[in-house]
């Protein structure tokens, strides 16, 4: 599978969790009525925060949030967006806006007025998105990673939290059931996703014995730590056998016979989202959420155009003094021997982090690597972060039984441990002054533009092969234009085919991704470029005066964020060195 595949099994999280901070921000409309004016600023971004999280167990345990700063968890209970849920989104957003304005940011910190300033945009982008609530996706999204994250993020440190993971699943059957009945009342409005949309949903739904899902698996796995009377523990695992085979399974089955009995008879194919009823302002809508930039469709169609053109001219015409691809035998590598591969390239990296980060800056945080948990085995890597309260490590996973070459395991390691995902997402953690609401914030442009950047790193410190780490720069690129094409600028198929060809090949994948996740690829291509602009711009200014530590810490302490207050962060930077 292409390594562009691969990595946007793991970019679909990320968007929800986008997605899902915007939740957060816009529902913290109802408390924030309620707040004296006087308030602190500080205590009211904690308060909606913690307001929100308290009706999202599933966010709660991804973030490892559950017991930080007043959180109620209950651990029984599952995420259940109800209609009335989203309406009350929907209602408030615009009632929140209107008190971010009114607020006297003149007044606050330099520290809190970036986190006005960021709560600002992100809740502009969901005014936007939430317009053309009935073209979103995420739902189904949601409920194809729910089982390995479930598993993964659920901590079972006794008898109670073993019992309660079993209740807690018990509800899963009404949690489908209530998405259901959405896309059905969608669907008789006329919203239907696309065919290659569905039919990538349907390959990614579990479908297997109850004793082989990873929510069986994983919780097996973490009974035999807690040390229970074997009595006990056999009496746990046929209880969850039980809800298993009650609950999720035949809840994956239902949604799955939607689909294909139903959904897929009427949905399109071959048609990008500006054909759908407010589609043009939806796709426009979309890509500001996933690049965290104000750019229209045709700019990010003209820049990524246009550095695609640049790489394949440099890949067929090498440019004297770059360094050129390695002379290694790039060996196919699988299983244990890929999990080898990865970890000895973690462990070869992190000497090197002291020469382009500041040693205050590094995190210590520990990242595992392993093989994807069953039914998984499919998907390609996908990373989890660690927890805010420190309990989980990061995580990230390959395919156990499928081969890809060694440098682009090199590549993956990069990009979803260090520096990349897991090195990000650990600086954003653990900086005290970073208030909840930030920590939680996850931009995609940012989170894989930074990814991608730091495969750029790798090649700077000589530890990845640059040819492999352009050719994966070129491809996303390539479905940048395409993605452009086919949702904004009404390309067709057999136009997009022939772009493809013309620069890579026939690739077909990234022609059905563009059908099936409108604007998904722009947040590699797109946030790549700005890391790689505001650093071009920095070097340029300061010259003998950049320092490559200094840049990477303005990039990284403040935690993510959109583009254009990132840029802020990096004009302040300039104007202090000169």
């Amino acid at each position: 599978m292409n390594l562009v595949r691969k990595m946007f099994k793991n970019t679909r999280l990320t968007i929800l969790l986008a997605a899902g901070l915007l939740v957060l921000l816009t529902v913290g409309g109802l408390l924030w009525q309620d707040q004296h004016k006087s308030e602190d600023f500080g205590t009211m971004i904690q308060k909606i925060a913690v307001a929100i999280l308290n009706e999202d167990p599933e966010s709660q345990l991804y973030y490892g949030a559950e017991e930080v700063n007043g959180l109620g968890w209950d651990p029984t209970k599952l995420s259940d967006y109800s209609d009335a849920y989203y309406q009350q989104i929907n209602d408030d957003t615009e009632e929140l806006l209107k008190k971010l304005d009114a607020y006297d940011a003149a007044k606050l910190s330099s520290e809190d007025k970036l986190t006005y300033d960021i709560v600002k945009w992100q809740l502009s982008a969901a005014q936007q998105l939430n317009k053309y609530s009935d073209l979103n996706t995420n739902g189904y999204l949601n409920l194809t990673r729910f089982s390995p994250y479930f598993a993964n993020n659920y901590p079972i440190r006794n008898q109670a939290d073993a019992e309660n993971y079993i209740v807690a699943l018990n509800g899963f059957s009404d949690k489908v059931a209530h998405f259901i009945d959405r896309i059905q009342d969608k669907q008789e409005e006329g919203f239907i996703p696309t065919s290659e949309f569905l039919k990538e949903i349907l390959i990614s739904l579990p479908n297997t014995k109850p004793e082989k899902t990873v929510l069986y698996t994983s919780y097996v796995e973490k009974l035999s730590e807690i040390k229970l009377k074997p009595s006990k523990e056999q009496e746990l695992k046929q209880a969850l056998l039980q809800t298993l085979s009650d609950h999720v399974v035949p809840s994956y089955g239902k949604l799955a016979d939607v689909i294909q009995n139903d959904l897929l008879k009427q949905a399109s194919m071959g048609q990008g989202v500006w054909s759908q009823p407010g589609g043009g302002e939806y796709y426009s809508a979309l890509l500001r959420l996933y690049t965290g930039t104000d750019f229209s469709p045709l700019e990010i169609h003209e820049i990524a155009k246009r550095k695609a053109e640049e790489i394949v001219k440099e890949l067929r015409s090498p440019v004297p003094g770059k360094a050129q691809e390695t002379t290694a035998v790039n060996q196919r590598v699988a299983g244990d021997e890929l999990l080898q591969t990865v970890n000895r390239s973690l462990s070869e990296i992190k000497p090197q982090l002291s020469d382009w980060f500041e040693e205050a800056l590094i995190p210590n945080n520990p990242v595992d690597v392993r093989l994807n948990p069953a039914p998984f085995s499919y998907a390609g890597a996908f990373y989890i972060p660690p927890s805010i309260n420190g309990d989980r490590n990061g995580r990230f996973f390959f395919p156990p039984y499928r081969s890809i070459f060694e440098e682009k395991a090199k590549m993956t390691a990069v990009h979803e441990g260090i520096p990349g995902h897991h090195f990000q997402y650990s600086i954003q953690y653990n900086q005290p002054e970073i208030p909840l609401a930030r920590k939680i914030t996850n931009v995609p442009g940012f989170t894989e533009g930074w990814a991608t950047y730091a495969q750029s790193l790798g090649v700077e410190m000589g530890l990845l092969d640059q040819k492999t780490v352009q050719t994966h720069l070129l491809n996303v690129y390539v479905g940048t234009v395409i993605d452009t094409g086919i949702n904004g600028l009404k390309w067709t198929r057999e136009q997009a085919y022939e772009y493809m060809v013309r620069m890579i090949g026939p690739e077909m994948y990234l022609i059905d991704k563009a059908f099936a996740s409108p604007g998904q690829i722009t947040s590699y291509a797109i946030g790549y470029d700005q890391f790689q602009s505001l650093r071009e711009k920095a070097e340029s200014e300061l010259k003998d005066r950049f320092d490559i530590k200094t840049f990477h810490s303005v990039l990284l302490r403040n935690g993510n964020m959109p583009f254009p207050i990132l840029e802020q962060q990096v004009n302040q930077y300039i104007k202090s060195a000169k």
